[in-house]
């Protein structure tokens, strides 16, 4: 009996704050009401060559960042685009402004299908070299652009 008395006390509590307009936002134009978390969207460009600068095409080039779990650390695929005809590649994503634990993964996945086999190669992304071309608004701290090129060694 206690049980159904309190969930009514807690609806009734509740329903009447609702139409009070009591709520756990603000409507003050300083602190809007959001939800999330900080972010930015983050552009990675650029020209994937071999040693001795000719372009490579079908290089696939991935960003990815990693969370620690209490059973072990995961990575998680941010995006992923192989290089064109012209060696260039272009990824796009999300990511926390202050994330250091983004890498890109470069991985020759054609084998000789481009002139020879190349070793893959990890390379940690530069977030100091970004540079700002978009504002954002919210929790969204804008858009930013870091050019990478890739210089692969064959194996």
């Amino acid at each position: 009996m206690k049980t159904k008395v309190y969930r009514l006390y807690c609806t009734v509590l509740s329903a009447l704050l609702s139409v009070l307009g009591f709520s756990s936002c603000s409507s003050d134009d300083d602190f809007p009401c959001e939800y999330g978390s900080p972010h930015a969207d983050y552009i990675i460009d650029g020209i994937v060559t071999d040693e001795e600068g000719d372009e490579i095409k079908g290089i696939l080039v991935s960003a990815e960042s990693y969370g620690d779990f209490k059973d072990g650390r995961y990575w998680f695929n941010l995006a992923s685009k192989k290089s064109d005809y012209a060696g260039g590649y272009y990824l796009s994503f999300q990511s926390s402004p202050e994330s250091s634990y983004t890498k890109l993964i470069v991985q020759d996945v054609d084998g000789e299908a481009n002139g020879g086999e190349f070793a893959n190669d990890t390379i940690d992304i530069d977030y100091k070299s970004a540079v700002k071309v978009k504002e954002g608004e919210g929790w969204n701290s804008g858009t930013y652009k870091i050019t990478q090129n890739i210089q692969l060694k064959k194996k």
